[in-house]
């Protein structure tokens, strides 16, 4: 269930911001190699990275407060 909120929220990103959050958490690229394979100044990247954070960070605090919300503590029953 994470995952597909974490999904949804990527492709929320424009492909600008996306391109960014990918190159840095999966390809390990610093702000400069960031910079350098997206052509832009790296305070586009910095601008870039801040905001696709800040989106991934509220959209898993929703996911997370949906599920406190619908949870109530108990443990899932099993079919």
């Amino acid at each position: 269930m994470a995952a597909s909120a974490l999904a949804g929220a990527l492709r929320k990103l424009s492909a600008a911001d996306r391109e960014c959050i990918l190159l840095c958490a999966w390809a390990e690229l610093s702000y400069e190699g960031i910079a350098a394979a997206t052509k832009v100044p790296i305070g586009t990247v910095r601008s870039r990275l801040n905001r696709a954070r800040r989106i991934l960070k509220e959209a898993a605090r929703a996911h997370l407060n949906n599920i406190e919300e619908t949870d109530h503590g108990r443990a899932q029953a099993i079919a």
